[in-house]
């Protein structure tokens, strides 16, 4: 029993009723992780009347949600490599959920601000931690697809969270604060956590092969029982690998995939959350009433789950990098056509193509962003490649308020639509190829006695399974 042999037997399995389970046990979090990311976005125009704080204000408290992203982002994934992947991701669930909750009840705009600190980060870390699962979890040949599915359900959160806001903010003073107790329903997803099996790849490469072998053989097990035959998992014996290091994402195999990574998380959190935490707010300031405001962000991310289930064809049947550098361009240019529109039509029509594909690219840099990296270290690279974009939007929440101040509203949209140009170019130019292939085919071995010096074969030359 060895890490190769895990692999080849979680890579056979069909699929099966059982990932239809997980998939919708994985949505839990996900879904709960969008509301709350997407309730600031609807409270603020709320916050500004009721409370009386400016724009730069608002711009301090949507860059407290991802300095907490950032953190939770780096330091929750070395805790998922640490701690294993079920474990950590109820911890961090919890925590975001009960920072929802306090957000609903603080009393001024310090408090406001530490409690989507703390939100932040049981965000970014939840969510970093459910994509390495999946990529874990389910067989290479549909690994995209799976993940395309929970996102489906993952993003019906935004434009139910929008119409949960629409409803209840211009109900009064405090109508806002319950947008932030819907995003604290996620407290209930422990409750069903342990029908998760922890990742066997994790426990094997944590040295926990009988844990491995038991989550592998009761897999099996419910496989067989819904009438699939197994097939002999294609595998072969090799000694047993040094564990990587931390510091394996910035050898000579990996540096180049971990800055690619870092950029394109980098931009596409730039040109996303410049676009949705913005939208109503920049709306009221454009002279739209707050309720309408709310009313057309509403009818802009319906497309949302639209988004997701665009990207569930496609996943697995051409290769990722490609999808993803057409879909950032299609971005660019409507995202531009929405900024010059100022007819209400237009900008629902433009706003609508926005979301749209602004979740389809996500759920594709959700599959893509966890396929790159080893075991050992594949939560922890993943999280501080996601949390450098959120590091970035510290900055960047100040950037678009000053551009809006000094240059005015369509200058905001050429700035978000720039950003999504420079991802795809990146990704064009330096992403590698993954769809399809085994996580281990495509993440060799590092030795942590190597110099850093260690090659890369190109990836088209590896065989798919």
């Amino acid at each position: 029993m060895n890490e190769t042999l895990v692999a080849a037997r979680v890579d056979r399995l069909p699929n099966s009723k059982m990932h239809r389970q997980w998939m919708l046990l994985f949505a839990m979090p996900l879904f709960f992780d969008s509301c709350d990311i997407n309730t600031f976005a609807s409270a603020a125009p709320a916050l500004i009347r009721h409370w009386h704080i400016a724009i730069n204000e608002i711009a301090l408290i949507t860059s407290a949600s991802f300095m907490g992203m950032f953190f939770g982002a780096t330091l929750g994934g070395l805790l998922s490599d640490r701690m294993g992947r079920r474990r950590s991701l109820i911890v961090f669930v919890l925590i975001s959920s009960l920072g929802s909750l306090a957000t609903a009840l603080v009393p001024s705009v310090p408090w406001l601000f530490a409690a989507r600190v703390v939100t932040g980060f049981g965000i970014s870390a939840g969510m970093v931690t459910v994509m390495t699962y999946i990529a874990e979890l389910f067989p290479a040949r549909s690994r995209g697809t799976w993940q395309s599915w929970a996102m489906v359900i993952n993003l019906c959160a935004i434009p139910l969270t929008n119409l949960v806001a629409r409803l209840v903010v211009p109900f009064g003073p405090d109508g806002w604060r319950w947008v932030f107790v819907w995003g604290a329903l996620g407290v209930a997803f422990p409750l069903i956590a342990r029908r998760l099996p922890e990742s066997p790849r994790w426990s094997a490469r944590a040295g926990r092969i009988d844990e491995a072998q038991a989550a592998l053989a009761a897999m099996e097990a419910r496989v067989t029982a819904e009438g699939h035959t197994l097939v002999m998992p294609a595998a072969v014996a090799r000694a047993p690998e040094p564990r990587e290091p931390w510091t394996a994402m910035f050898n000579g195999v990996y540096r180049r995939r971990t800055l690619t990574l870092c950029a394109i998380w980098l931009l596409q959190t730039i040109g996303f959350y410049g676009f949705e935490a913005w939208v109503p707010t920049l709306l009221v300031h454009h002279g739209i009433t707050i309720a309408r405001s709310l009313t057309y962000f509403t009818l802009i991310n319906v497309g949302a789950p639209l988004g997701a289930l665009l990207a569930v064809y496609p996943a697995d049947r051409f290769e990722r990098k490609h999808l993803i550098a057409v879909v950032a361009l299609l971005i660019a240019c409507f995202g531009l056509l929405y900024g010059l529109s100022f007819e209400p039509v237009m900008i629902v029509a433009f706003g609508f193509a926005v979301g749209l594909l602004t979740q389809t690219f996500a759920t594709l840099l959700y599959s893509y962003t966890p396929e790159q990296f080893p075991t050992g270290v594949r939560n922890s690279a993943t999280g501080l490649t996601y949390g450098a974009g959120r590091v970035a939007n510290v900055a960047n929440a100040f950037v678009i308020a000053a551009i809006y101040t000094s240059y005015g509203y369509v200058t905001v949209f050429m700035y978000i639509a720039g950003a999504w140009f420079l991802t795809a170019l990146i990704t064009v130019l330096f992403g590698p190829r993954t769809t399809g292939r085994s996580l281990e085919t495509l993440n060799p071995a590092v030795d942590p006695d190597a110099d850093g010096a260690s090659s890369l074969a190109p990836l088209a030359d590896y065989p798919r399974r």
